[in-house]
C-alpha cells in the first residue's frame, strides 16, 4: 500500500491510497462471498458460488463497488491507527477509482483532534477574591425568609401597600392587547414594585370585587422595546385582599423551621451559607481567569467538526435550562427573534474558547499524569443519580456516556485543584 500525507488547514490530514491488484484481491474475494450469501445463486450455497459465476451473475460494478467500501473503510482504520490519529467525525472519502493496472487508489481527508499547548501554565497565578459579608445582606435574606413565612389573613378593606393581592389584569396598546398582556388571579404584595411604577399605586384603596381601568406611560429604557416610552391602559379587577403579619425574628422563629434552637444558630447558619455561595462564586471566577490565561496564545486552528460539537452541546445546555423553566428552545427563539443558525453564529467565539480549555486541561493531566479511579466516578455518578429528576416514560439512560463525562469532569477538577496550588 502507497500512501501520500498532505496537512490541510483546521488540523485535517488528506492521505492519497494506492492499492495494488495483488491487495485488492481479498476485498474481492470478500465482496464475492457477501454478495452470493445476500443474492444466494442457483445451484451454490449461499456465500460459497465462484468469482467469475458471481460477478457474471450480479455484475461487476456491483463487485468492485462493494469491495472498494471494503477496501476503503480498512485500510482508512489501519491507517489511523498506525499514525496515532485521533479522530474527530468521519473520514470524507473521495475519488474512488480503479487504476489501469486493475488496482485501487481513494482520497480521504480527516480531521484530527490538535495538539493544544497551553504553554508554561505553572507560571498562572490567580489569587482567590477575598469574601466579604456585609451585615445588611445577611439582613435581607433574613427579611426574605421572614416574608415566607407571613401569615395571610382575607380582609373586606380596601388595599393597602403590604397587602397580598391577587388580581385579574389586561393590559393594551391602540385598544389592541399586548403579548402577553393579561392575566388571571395573578399574586403579588401591594407596594414590592413587581410591575411599572405608578401601576401598584392604582391598586391601592380597590376592594375585593372592585375594578378600576387607567392608563400609564411605560419607561423609556423599558426591556420590552415595543412599549418602551409608549402609553399603554390597563383594566384591574381586584379578586382578593390579604394583610400580611410577619413573625418575629426570635429563638420561636427559628424553632418553627424545625432545625435550630434558637435565633443566633439560625443566623449563623444563614452567615455560613452566604459564605458558601460567595466562596463558590468567587471559585468560578478564578477558574475562568484561569482559562483565558491557559488559551490567550493558543492559536491553532479547529477542525469544524470539533467546533460544531461543541455548539451541539452548548444548544442542549441550554434546551435542558429552558426546560427547568417550563420553556422550550422554539418560544426562546421566537423571542429573540433569532434562527438556529444565528444563535450557533453569536455563539461561535465562545464555543471555540470551550474548545480550547477542554484540549488545554486534557493536555496538562496527561502531562501532570492526573488519574480518575472508577471509585470516583461511580461515587460521583450515584450523586447525580440521586438529585436528577425523575425520566420520563420511553427515555433511556447512556451510561456509558454519562460515565465518561463525569469522569472528564472529576479530571478537569483535579487539573483545575493543580492549577489553583500554584503560588
Amino acid at each position: 500500500m502507497k500512501v501520500e500525507f498532505k496537512n490541510l488547514p483546521k488540523s485535517q490530514l488528506e492521505f492519497v491510497v494506492s492499492l495494488s491488484p495483488d491487495e485488492l484481491e481479498p476485498y474481492l474475494d470478500a465482496a464475492v462471498r457477501e454478495l452470493s450469501r445476500i443474492n444466494p445463486i442457483k445451484g451454490f450455497r449461499p456465500g460459497f458460488a465462484p468469482k467469475d459465476i458471481v460477478i457474471k451473475e450480479l455484475g461487476k460494478e456491483k463487485t468492485e463497488h462493494l469491495a472498494f467500501d471494503l477496501a476503503v473503510r480498512e485500510k482508512l482504520g489501519e491507517i489511523v491507527l498506525e499514525k496515532k490519529i485521533n479522530l474527530v467525525g468521519e473520514p470524507k472519502v473521495s475519488k474512488v477509482s480503479a487504476v489501469p493496472d486493475g488496482g485501487l487508489e481513494f482520497t480521504a481527508v480527516v480531521s484530527a483532534v490538535p495538539q493544544i499547548d497551553p504553554g508554561d501554565y505553572k507560571k498562572i497565578k490567580v489569587p482567590l477574591a477575598e469574601i466579604k459579608l456585609e451585615d445588611k445582606e445577611v439582613a435581607d435574606v433574613l427579611e426574605d425568609i421572614r416574608k415566607s413565612r407571613a401569615q395571610n389573613t382575607n380582609v373586606a378593606r380596601a388595599a393597602q401597600k403590604g397587602d397580598r393581592v391577587e388580581v385579574d389584569f389586561s393590559v393594551k396598546k391602540n385598544g389592541q392587547l399586548v403579548d402577553g398582556g393579561e392575566s388571571k388571579q395573578h399574586p403579588f404584595v401591594l407596594g414590592e414594585g413587581h410591575f411599572i411604577e405608578g401601576f401598584e399605586d392604582n391598586l391601592a384603596g380597590l376592594k375585593e370585587g372592585e375594578s378600576k381601568s387607567f392608563s400609564l406611560t411605560v419607561p423609556a429604557d423599558y426591556h420590552n422595546k415595543d412599549l418602551a416610552a409608549q402609553k399603554i391602559d390597563f383594566e384591574v379587577k381586584m379578586n382578593l385582599v390579604q394583610e400580611r403579619k410577619l413573625p418575629e425574628l426570635n429563638d420561636d422563629f427559628a424553632k418553627s423551621l424545625g432545625r435550630f434552637a434558637s435565633f443566633e444558630e439560625f443566623r449563623n447558619n444563614v452567615v455560613e451559607g452566604l459564605k458558601n455561595e460567595r466562596e463558590l462564586k468567587a471559585k468560578e471566577k478564578r477558574r475562568a481567569v484561569i482559562v483565558e490565561e491557559l488559551i490567550k496564545n493558543i492559536n491553532s486552528e479547529l477542525p469544524d467538526e470539533l467546533v460544531q460539537m461543541e455548539l451541539g452541546k452548548m444548544t442542549a445546555e441550554l434546551s435542558e435550562s429552558l426546560g427547568r423553566m417550563n420553556l422550550t428552545l422554539e418560544n426562546y427563539l421566537g423571542h429573540i427573534n433569532k434562527t438556529p443558525e444565528q444563535l450557533k453564529d453569536s455563539w461561535l467565539p465562545q464555543a471555540e474558547k470551550r474548545v480550547k480549555a477542554a484540549l488545554a486541561l486534557k493536555h496538562i493531566a496527561q502531562k501532570e499524569n492526573v488519574m480518575v479511579d472508577d471509585a470516583e466516578v461511580e461515587e460521583r455518578l450515584n450523586q447525580l443519580m440521586r438529585s436528577a429528576p425523575p425520566m420520563a416514560p420511553g427515555q433511556n439512560l447512556d451510561l456509558t456516556a454519562l460515565r465518561g463525562y463525569v469522569k472528564n469532569v472529576i479530571r478537569n477538577e483535579k487539573v483545575f485543584e493543580l492549577l489553583e496550588s500554584n503560588r
